[in-house]
């Protein structure tokens, strides 16, 4: 049971949730789950939070999972983290900052912290994809950090000194300002655009 299982489980993978496993199975939930805890005891499956697994035992970059931690919404990798991933700050995050359209929440996992935001839908998008994981722009990442700052801080974000590409597209931050319907915020968000930008080096 335990090969033939692991083997329909891997072709759902790399990840799968303990319900996903018990349909895949025919069993009950509960089965499923003292399946994935076998797998897990024989170095087949790790645990990455509640009711989610890794199948197998590759290395995995734990930002390819940013949205198996936000099911069903979407969601992208940003803010400092996306910053650090472009060169345009040094300093390294000890949590992995995301943007998606699910609540504002911290989710802890066996690897790692994500720090979710919450983004309106007509703000959410500018990501790329690079090494299969979801990125957002130079330009969306410091668009973000601004916008969400103004809205839960009301104050600029500080950050540490931040270098821009030589490809920065500075009319790309005027374009995603426009997007923000409350004048109000339009307003903090563009003087937390401003702070930022002034201090930056190129």
């Amino acid at each position: 049971m335990s090969l033939s299982s692991f083997a329909t489980l891997s072709r759902l993978g790399p990840t799968v949730t303990t319900g996903e496993a018990a349909a895949a199975l025919n069993i009950s939930v509960s089965q499923a789950s003292r399946l994935m805890r076998t797998f897990e005891a024989r170095d087949l499956a790790r645990h990455v939070r509640y009711g989610l697994w890794i199948i197998g035992s590759d290395p995995v970059d734990a930002r390819t999972l940013i949205e198996d931690v936000t099911r069903p919404y979407p969601a992208y990798l940003s803010f400092t983290s996306a910053l650090n991933a472009h060169g345009m700050i040094d300093q390294v995050p000890r949590e992995f900052s995301v943007a998606s359209l699910d609540s504002a929440k911290r989710v802890k996992t066996e690897l790692g912290t994500y720090a979710i935001h919450h983004l309106p839908p007509a703000l959410f998008g500018g990501w790329m994809e690079r090494d299969g994981v979801k990125l957002a722009r130079p330009e969306k990442a410091l668009f973000d950090l601004a916008y969400v700052s103004a809205v839960h801080r009301g104050r600029p974000h500080r950050i540490p000194e931040l270098e821009l590409p030589t490809e920065f597209d500075r009319e790309e931050l005027d374009r995603w300002l426009a997007r923000i319907e409350s004048p109000r915020v339009q307003t903090l968000v563009g003087r937390g655009l401003r702070y930022l930008l002034k201090r930056a080096v190129r």
